[in-house]
């Protein structure tokens, strides 16, 4: 199920990422960063309905950050319309599995996001289908959020920051 989501995004004209992933983050530590060893070469849309462009997700941001959600984190939520969350995350990640949530399927965070939005301080968010930095990508400027589009509905299983 997981690997037709994976292709669907690929289909969708979602880049892969270039480099090799090294080392990883706790969750919550102090800042944000990029995962080490990677360049984006350009990023699609993974908010439902915003148009792609070289690392950005262009959407209409919301009128408020959701309820939850902190400054200098990237935010997501189990279901459409910012519920059952948020997870928060302020560091490159490698493996979502590491974050328990008991009302996703996999009782992680990973392959469980269905909203999500950057509250990050400086950065711009880049989330991933696969651990360690891998599989397809695709950016969330800081400030933008909404329901991811399908075919990244619970696919996402690591994320990192790049500058703007």
């Amino acid at each position: 199920m997981k690997s037709t989501k994976r292709m669907s995004a690929v289909a969708a004209g979602v880049v892969l990422l270039l480099g090799a992933a090294v080392g990883t983050a706790a969750a919550d530590p102090s800042g944000t960063s990029v995962a080490p060893g990677h360049a984006v070469a350009s990023g699609t849309s993974v908010i439902a309905g915003s148009a792609s462009s070289a690392l950005s997700a262009q959407v209409a941001t919301p009128a408020a950050v959701p309820s939850g959600c902190s400054a200098g984190y990237l935010c997501f939520w189990v279901n459409s319309g910012y519920q059952d969350g948020p997870g928060k995350l302020d560091g490159s990640n490698a493996n979502w599995t590491v974050f328990a949530h008991p009302t996703c399927q996999t009782k992680t965070w990973n392959d469980c996001a269905s909203s999500l939005y950057n509250d990050g301080v400086n950065d711009n968010a880049v989330v991933y289908t696969d651990a360690n930095y891998s599989g397809s990508s695709g950016v969330i400027d800081r400030g933008v959020g909404g329901d991811v589009s399908a075919a990244w509905n619970d696919v996402i299983s690591s994320n990192s920051w790049v500058a703007p």
